[in-house]
């Protein structure tokens, strides 16, 4: 059966007469006549009793011609819904995003949304580490998360966001609490929990370990550990202190129990969007324009 078949059979139950179908359908009564028996055969019934007179629809004819119809207009609809996905205007963005996203990108991620309501986005909230993992395994289209190591994303398109600033977070009577900004130096002989996997999967702790390295020195490192929750916690009870971006600083930075104070400003983390460049997913490819045309 084809599209052709339904409409010629359609022309015909309208007019109820083969001439006057052929006459609209621009084609030869034969290539209707043709058609509409090829259907019948098809289908295994009459659809249309046809005398010298006239032409009548059967039972199974009256029933197929409002079904006909239906089945045109669902697969027109189909088409159409084809050709939105395919251009990008609807479908689904699964993204990964790790610690206060919402701070550096709430708005973006509106304004994304105002402009391709059609497009659904689902979030999944992971650390750093893990979200790229599951972006390689495929399971995330786009993830936002600190690029510590760019080594770590061969094979990503990589769109800076923001250049983050680092905060030394402290014990609230950390006797350096009251100082304005912290380097290196100050913190030579502290404690410093690391927020990292073990293993620094992928490099977390190479920017903040390099600073300490170059001036000839190795910090105290008493802990790594990827989950900021637990290491400001730890600071809380006065295990150590921790280096973090700015984004997570900032909503302690009112706590009594912690202090955040600016360190070392000529050292920043990039936030980016990544996503593998081998990911056709259209829906993907909008986002992708937009973040280049906001951030670049």
């Amino acid at each position: 059966m084809n599209t052709k078949q339904i409409e010629y059979f359609l022309a015909v139950a309208q007019e109820l007469s083969f001439t006057r179908a052929a006459e609209k359908l621009y084609v030869s009564q034969t290539a209707v006549t043709q058609q509409i028996q090829s259907l019948e055969e098809l289908m295994g019934v009459k659809l249309l009793r046809r005398t010298k007179k006239k032409v009548e629809l059967t039972p199974a004819g009256q029933i197929f011609q409002m079904e006909g119809r239906q089945v045109l207009d669902d697969l027109e609809n189909a088409f159409a819904h084809a050709r939105t996905v395919s251009e990008g205007m609807t479908g689904g963005i699964e993204i990964g995003f790790s610690n206060y996203a919402e701070i550096i990108l709430g708005s973006s991620l509106q304004d994304f949304r105002d402009s391709y309501p059609g497009i659904q986005i689902h979030f999944k909230s992971n650390s750093p580490s893990v979200l790229l993992d599951r972006l390689k395994a495929g399971e995330l289209d786009l993830i936002f998360s600190p690029v510590f190591d760019p080594s770590f994303y061969k094979g990503c398109f990589v769109q800076d966001i923001e250049q983050v600033s680092l905060m030394a977070i402290l014990p609230g009577k950390h006797p350096l609490a009251g100082r304005h900004h912290l380097t290196k130096t100050d913190l030579l002989q502290e404690n410093l929990i690391l927020c990292c996997t073990p293993d620094s999967k992928i490099g977390e702790d190479t920017m903040i370990l390099d600073s300490f390295l170059q001036t000839g020195h190795v910090p105290n490192i008493v802990d790594k550990i990827e989950d900021v929750e637990t290491i400001l916690l730890m600071i809380t009870v006065n295990m150590g202190i921790s280096i973090l971006p700015s984004y997570v600083s900032l909503p302690v930075s009112n706590s009594r129990r912690i202090v955040t104070i600016p360190y070392e400003p000529d050292i920043r983390v990039k936030y980016a969007a990544i996503c593998l460049e081998e990911n056709e997913n259209p829906a993907l490819q909008r986002m992708k324009q937009f973040l280049k045309e906001r951030f670049s």
